[in-house]
């Protein structure tokens, strides 16, 4: 598996990749402002190609989300791998992660 990865692409875009899971929690959540940072409105964030997903990941998305919102930034998750998707609606949490628009 590969190291994380944050990429802004453009205001209203980003993309995050590679190993996302409890031994990468601590450093995404200190990273989640590369995100959105200076953006305003809505985001779409790309995370077809996290890998190791597990619990961890989905509070680092929620929490990015939450930070995010505090800035009055939406962020959207696209692309969401099917095993993102199905931890999501485990708990409930598609609609906090924009997948429910996305699918």
């Amino acid at each position: 598996m590969t190291a994380l990865r944050i990429e802004r692409v453009d205001a209203a875009h980003a993309r995050v990749g590679g190993r996302l899971g409890f031994a990468e929690a601590s450093a995404a959540l200190a990273r989640g402002g590369e995100l959105f940072g200076n953006a305003a409105g809505d985001v779409a964030v790309d995370v077809a190609d996290v890998q190791g997903i597990d619990s961890a990941t989905l509070a680092v998305l929620l929490a990015w989300a939450a930070r995010a919102r505090v800035g009055k930034v939406s962020l959207r998750f696209t692309r969401a791998p099917a095993n993102l998707k199905a931890l999501a609606h485990l708990c409930d949490a598609e609609p906090l992660l924009g997948l429910n628009a996305e699918g």
